[in-house]
């Protein structure tokens, strides 16, 4: 297996790592017999902490920690000392741990509720049979950062996102920045398992192998946006959501959709199952009521009617799951039907001599483009990015030709494609050969991971295109293939030289 790290040559200590995946969150020195010169613990304890210091767990072995047994630690000296010896730790950090036992290291306080703050998203790879190539450019493709941290463990992988901000925990808030970083957490594992055999289902912020000098094979010192993680949540869901009939707007169309004869059609199709994305017997049930809905039905004549429906269905809904899904279609957050789902249900369950009738529920308060002076740049990287995936392949994901020959293709200006291109972050170009006898390879940054992820998969290599986008700062940069062991791990450093260190940084 080969990965690349991103990081500087310069050396690096375990304990540094250990500090930035817990965002300085332990005390620095141990409380007692700490090994730190006098003046400096002196100096230490003058100073003031924004936040109250918390608290790790950690076992000596995989058999200890099945009988929970293992130390409640409070310090990166303490830490330093003994990651040697240990094998699993907590990286997210607890408010406060004790004993159940003292004598048999029965360690209590590792609960749920007991967590301080959520420093890192990280799951498991239980194979050794793994593409950890593919899975970092599956990252890019499905729009995650690249990852901070990667462990080899006797049975596969670790993989770790560093949050640049964490969840801090509150119970006075019903715990809701847990609930919020459990969700984020699931989201990303589920995004990723068709790249490698995660496990979706272990508790997300237990136990993890503790970094060591022989396990660490990757490192980027630069923590992942949490803002940006959650953006990238919210759309995830959305883009899973098989109930995404609608586009949402402040005005409601005038228009009789139960009258028409796409829905009495529907209405009256009884063989609508489940198992279909987009044409179940959910979405059936979805898109009638929220026909009702706009039609200006009440919710009382419209359940009388679509409960005769379910109950008439081969496979019926549970009258909870009906409820449910009718009480959703009323909420008031849908303003139309989407025609797209309308005619995938008529395609799939009807003879289809009926058709969509009525207004689109897609609405838009700006003017036309044509009607504005100019388009708005984002507008043209969509066109282009659009035309790209239309009309290439992901076995031939690039337009080719000089850059007044795309720009004719594309139906824009040349000034204007050469500014768009230098503007985005999703679109991917390559000039081949020089002078008169170059020219330009132009595809979107999607179709271009997609093409490095089939050609991996069918040629187990792909010759120097080494996540040429996923880690590059800039689009021009040379080269180089993955490596192991580009990481400089120091075994040891002075513990007070933490005191100085906020972050690390990527200076590669």
């Amino acid at each position: 297996m080969e990965i690349r790290n991103n990081v500087s040559q310069k050396a690096i200590s375990i304990i540094e790592i250990m500090q930035f995946m817990t965002h300085d969150s332990l005390l620095l020195y141990k409380k007692k017999r700490s090994s730190a010169p006098l003046e400096r613990l002196a100096s230490y304890s003058k100073k003031t902490h924004p936040y109250r210091k918390g608290v790790v767990f950690v076992s000596p072995s995989k058999a200890d920690l099945t009988e929970g047994k293992g130390y409640v630690i409070t310090s990166y000296e303490t830490l330093q000392e003994k990651h040697q010896q240990l094998t699993h730790w907590t990286p997210n950090t607890y408010r406060g741990g004790t004993y159940y036992d003292f004598k048999r290291r029965q360690i209590k306080g590792h609960t749920r509720e007991n967590l301080k703050q959520i420093n890192v998203i990280s799951f498991d790879i239980d194979s050794k049979n793994v593409d950890i190539y593919g899975l970092y450019l599956g990252c890019e493709e499905v729009g995650l950062p690249r990852p901070n941290v990667l462990l080899e463990t006797p049975r596969g992988y670790q993989v770790f996102y560093v949050l640049e901000t964490p969840f801090y925990i509150h119970k006075k808030d019903d715990y809701k920045s847990l609930r919020v970083a459990e969700r984020l957490s699931h989201n990303i594992r589920k995004a990723l398992s068709k790249y490698a055999p995660i496990d979706t289902n272990c508790v997300p912020f237990g136990f993890y192998r503790i970094p060591r000098e022989e396990n660490v094979l990757d490192f980027y010192g630069e923590g992942a946006n949490t803002a940006q993680l959650l953006v990238w949540s919210k759309k995830y869901e959305a883009q899973q959501q098989t109930s995404l009939h609608v586009v949402y707007s402040n005005h409601t169309p005038s228009v009789d959709y139960v009258s028409t004869e796409w829905y009495r059609t529907l209405l009256c199709t009884k063989g609508i199952d489940k198992g279909h994305f987009g044409a179940s017997r959910n979405n059936a049930l979805f898109t009638l009521a929220l026909a009702n809905y706009v039609s200006g039905r009440s919710l009382e004549a419209a359940y009388d009617e679509l409960d005769q429906f379910n109950s008439e269905l081969h496979a019926p809904l549970s009258k909870n799951e009906f409820e449910k899904t009718l009480n959703s279609a009323y909420s008031g957050k849908y303003k139309g039907v989407k025609r797209d789902y309308v005619e995938g249900l008529l395609a799939l369950w009807t003879d289809g001599k009926a058709k969509f009738h009525g207004k689109e529920g897609w609405y838009k308060f700006k003017k036309d483009r044509e009607d504005r002076q100019r388009s708005h740049y984002d507008e043209w990287e969509e066109d282009m990015i659009t035309y790209i995936e239309k009309h290439q392949s992901l076995e031939n994901p690039y337009l080719q030709g000089s850059l007044s020959m795309l720009a004719e293709q594309l139906g824009m200006a040349l000034s204007t494609m050469k500014e768009v291109i230098k503007r985005s972050s999703r679109l991917v170009t390559e000039t081949v050969g020089r002078g008169r006898k170059a020219y330009t390879k132009l595809t979107s940054r999607k179709l271009y991971i997609q093409n490095l992820l089939f050609l991996r998969k069918n040629t187990k290599q792909v010759a120097q295109q080494i996540l040429h986008h996923l880690l590059a700062d800039t689009q021009e940069m040379a080269l180089e293939p993955l490596t192991v062991g580009n990481i400089v791990i120091t075994k040891d450093i002075p513990i007070y030289q933490l005191e100085h260190i906020t972050s690390i940084r990527n200076t590669s």
